[in-house]
């Protein structure tokens, strides 16, 4: 049974306002005390490969929502990518500390990765909502540091990257697609400065020089490597 009060706060709902003004009114009780001195502590996210990788994968399918009492994180997974889900499934319980919860989607062939936490965005230094109006970029922490930009690539790629034979040109492509022009924009620059030779589209960044195609592939671990000839 839900709560009638889940949801709201003093802001939002008289009632509870008044209650809130009510309690205020009171001295502290030992409760609040404990409440005090068992308050959680979450740990601040220290830079690694593995949160560069997840900081990738945020960018790729992750959304970041305030809620009322706390922020929650979610990441959208084709349902035949079981093994990519429970792979950001333990990045997120080692960055964390805490399992994420798994939704399957009735009404579609997809999964979703969920996680309820205080601070996540100030402490991920996310944006809530909509990403295209938040113009995102890959973090300068991550392009100081090539391992981390390998593994943020990595994210960017198992996401919205594709691997795939152009039958017109008779030649291998890997591209990330995505519609944020600030995220491709600021991939493109991140290819060239790499060494190279991207295509910028108007919805994809992408290599199309097989021996590029192969390098990249392998220098990032892309789950498809090895799944073209």
């Amino acid at each position: 049974m839900t709560s009638w009060n889940k949801g709201l706060t003093k802001l939002t709902n008289k009632s509870l306002l008044k209650t809130s003004a009510t309690l205020a009114g009171k001295k502290v009780s030992n409760f609040c005390k404990w409440q005090e001195e068992n308050k959680v502590e979450y740990s601040k996210l220290v830079y690694s490969k593995e949160l560069a990788e997840f900081y990738g994968t945020m960018l790729g399918d992750g959304c970041m929502e305030k809620l009322p009492r706390t922020d929650k994180i979610t990441i959208s997974f084709n349902r035949k990518e079981q093994d990519h889900l429970q792979h950001i499934f333990r990045i997120i319980f080692l960055l964390f500390e805490k399992e994420p919860k798994v939704r399957v989607r009735n009404n579609c062939n997809c999964d979703d990765l969920y996680l309820y936490q205080k601070n996540l965005s100030e402490r991920l230094k996310f944006p809530y909502g909509n990403k295209l109006k938040n113009n995102l970029i890959i973090p300068e922490w991550i392009k100081v540091d090539v391992l981390y930009l390998k593994h943020c690539l990595k994210g960017l790629f198992e996401t919205d990257g594709d691997w795939f034979i152009d039958e017109k040109y008779n030649t291998n492509v890997i591209k990330f697609t995505n519609n944020s022009s600030s995220l491709l924009n600021d991939l493109y620059s991140v290819l060239i400065n790499l060494g190279y030779h991207p295509q910028l589209r108007k919805s994809d960044v992408r290599l199309a020089r097989r021996k590029e195609v192969y390098e990249f592939a392998e220098w990032i671990q892309f789950r498809e490597y090895s799944g073209i000839v």
